[in-house]
């Protein structure tokens, strides 16, 4: 057969009904759940192993500070993972057993070995426990010394924030007795290397192996890049992608009648079950990319009638089924007592302000594809793949309404400035980069197809070498470009150095040994035996009033007033809190504030840890919301010491704070 008669000849089953060649069929492992489940388990295992052992490498390295060396290592390092990532897929044809476990090996590495490098001159995480990781470490810490759901910060308040990770972490912190704020670096690594190799194994689930390979390289390249920084919610933000493509291929009605779909439905519920109880915004937004990707096969399969949309249904209801006990379990604590607020009378008290957020990034669009970067370029090519496949192709599908979804959340969160939020959209940025960089290994997948099928015919024996060289020059392109991305992991985190190296630790230290009287910091360890002798209880017991953030992100007190509004719980009523701080502090003896500390809606503070100035007055910052400004707005609130003169109150001064406690209100339970 020759010509047209041939090329109808070979045309698979199916292209008659539809008109086109329907998709590959999705790999035999898909219907195995056992199967994918042992490959996650041991997947991960790999992954925190050869995260342990790389930090504990690192640790013992003498990395001189202020040299090129932890940049050396970093990029040669970068050199030999790309090795092990090329060798995985390389020997996939001869060893294909060896693919999966150089996999696991070399995408855990490739966030392991540059985050332990940066952070080797230090027990802190990025950013020390300034800023946000000051609220993190608080949280880790609350579940290292206790298992029972609390709030991050408030006492008598079910928690707000999702609380998975922090659980786990801190469960874990305890059960190895290491402090909470020194196991945040290991267990943020961890989950960075951990993220990687379970990207591998969904998209294992989705295409061919290599294919997957490259897809959670481009992926862990992304996260490195861009969401180490906040490693609780890259766990999940990292899978929107693949689960953004599974969603596409269960609704895809050329490919229902006969196809297993609910192991891939459950796959999808879980995910967001997970997504919900890490970070609530990455499982709002796979919400939005699943019902897109529902909305635009049963727009396709309008044709189909009944049956299809009963299958629509069905498998709505698994993913929502398989989702559902995990949402559960997070949020019926909060909405119950949410209710409970609305019950009383005093809704007016819960306001969040954890949205109403607008730095630059969240302000501007993100267009990776226009950056001159490693990660730009991937962008350009995955936009070109992206929208030349996006008709044909399940997988440039699933990313594209992903990508899409993405600018329209932006979008959303700019018309949500209406009602005076925003949808932090600058933590979708991520998803965005992960989605078109991992179309430029479509456009990698596409290409070599075409130029084997081009070579691989009746052509000279030169071309057919040149045919089979071609995965080899694959293979070593993606490895500079592993190494070109690696070797910028100091820089694109330079920004986080002065605090990660600079921030005090508990004993009152910088990681360097340094020590200055006149910071804060230095005194971390008097203040904590100061409150702890003058309370006689545990941390967990005490309730503080301070500015001295480190005390509550290293020790279980529970906190009056956070920071900032954007960490506050809901419930809590920030401001009101702020109002009756200053309505303390304008007292007119210590009869008269001992009986507003009582009075309050609230448990008031049993310690309270002010600054001492020149002229003898006890100072306490405060702020508030300036939404939409960035700055934040602040006051002080002042406290005559003449206050504090009662026998219900004792009084010590540790070096520029005073600690005064109230021991004898009850306890926290």
């Amino acid at each position: 057969m020759t010509g047209r008669a041939a090329v109808a000849g070979t045309r698979p089953a199916g292209w008659e009904r539809t008109g086109r060649a329907p998709a590959p069929p999705a790999p035999a492992r898909s219907a195995r759940g056992w199967r994918v489940l042992g490959e996650v388990v041991a997947a991960t295992v790999v992954a925190v192993l050869v995260a342990v052992a790389v930090l504990a490498v690192v640790a013992r390295l003498p990395i001189p500070s202020g040299s090129n060396v932890g940049l050396a290592l970093t990029a040669s390092g970068g050199l030999l993972v790309a090795g092990v990532l090329a060798a995985a897929g390389l020997l996939y044809r001869r060893r294909p057993a060896l693919t999966a476990p150089l996999a696991w090996v070399g995408l855990s590495a490739l966030s392991a070995v540059p985050l332990s490098l940066l952070l080797a001159s230090t027990r802190h995480y990025l950013f020390g426990v300034s800023g946000d990781q000051a609220f993190r470490v608080q949280y880790l810490t609350r579940f290292a010394d206790s298992a029972r759901p609390a709030d991050v910060a408030y006492a008598d308040l079910p928690p707000f924030y999702p609380q998975a990770w922090f659980w786990v972490g801190g469960r874990l912190a305890d059960l190895f007795g290491v402090e909470a704020w020194a196991f945040y670096k290991p267990f943020a690594v961890t989950t960075m290397a951990v993220t990687g190799v379970l990207a591998f194994v969904l998209w294992s689930v989705v295409v061919g192996r290599v294919r997957a390979l490259g897809l959670a390289t481009a992926t862990t390249l992304v996260g490195l890049a861009l969401a180490a920084y906040t490693p609780y919610s890259w766990l999940t933000a990292a899978l929107v992608a693949p689960v953004a493509v599974l969603g596409v291929r269960l609704v895809d009605p050329t490919r229902v009648a006969g196809r297993p779909w609910v192991g891939a439905a459950v796959t999808t519920g879980l995910i967001l079950g997970v997504a919900g109880v890490t970070h609530t915004q990455i499982c709002a937004f796979l919400v939005l990319v699943l019902v897109v990707a529902t909305a635009d096969g049963a727009l396709r399969g309008r044709s189909q009638g009944g049956p299809y949309a009963l299958h629509l249904l069905r498998t709505a209801a698994v993913v929502v089924v398989a989702a559902l006990p995990l949402l559960l379990l997070n949020w019926t604590p909060y909405l119950l007592a949410r209710l409970r607020l609305y019950g009383s009378g005093t809704a007016d008290a819960a306001g969040d302000a954890a949205q109403r957020f607008l730095p630059q990034s969240g302000a501007t669009y993100p267009l990776p594809m226009l950056e001159p970067t490693v990660l730009g370029a991937l962008a350009l090519a995955g936009t070109v793949w992206i929208v030349l496949r996006f008709g044909r192709d399940p997988v440039a599908r699933g990313l594209g309404w992903t990508v899409v979804c993405g600018y329209a959340w932006y979008l959303l969160s700019t018309l949500a400035l209406v009602a005076d939020t925003t949808l932090l959209s600058f933590r979708i940025e991520p998803i965005i980069s992960t989605a078109l960089a991992c179309g430029a290994v479509g456009l990698a997948a596409d290409g070599m197809r075409a130029v084997r099928s081009r070579l691989g015919g009746s052509v000279p024996d030169g071309a057919r070498t040149a045919a089979a060289r071609l995965p080899l020059l694959v293979a070593a392109l993606a490895a500079a470009i592993v190494v070109g991305q690696v070797q910028t992991t100091p820089e694109t985190y330079s920004w986080s150095t002065s605090a990660q190296n600079g921030d005090y630790y508990p004993d009152g230290t910088k990681p360097t040994g340094a020590r200055a009287e006149t910071d804060a910091g230095a005194w971390n360890d008097r203040l904590a035996s100061t409150i702890d002798e003058l309370t006689g209880r545990p941390a967990n017991q005490v309730v503080v009033l301070s500015n001295t953030y480190a005390l509550l992100s290293y020790h279980p007190y529970r906190a009056y007033q956070t920071t900032v509004a954007q960490y506050a719980n809901p419930l809590a009523d920030f401001a009101g809190r702020r109002d009756r701080l200053l309505e303390w502090s304008r007292s007119g003896s210590p009869a008269e504030l001992l009986a507003r500390l009582d009075a309050g809606p609230v448990r008031a503070p049993s310690v309270f840890v002010l600054s001492r100035g020149p002229d003898g007055l006890l100072r306490q910052g405060l702020t508030y919301d300036p939404f939409p400004s960035q700055a934040t707005g602040s006051g002080t609130a002042v406290f005559e010491p003449r206050l504090f003169d009662d026998p219900a109150f004792v009084r010590r001064d540790v070096g520029p704070f005073t600690v005064v406690v109230r021991p004898d209100v009850p306890p926290v339970r």
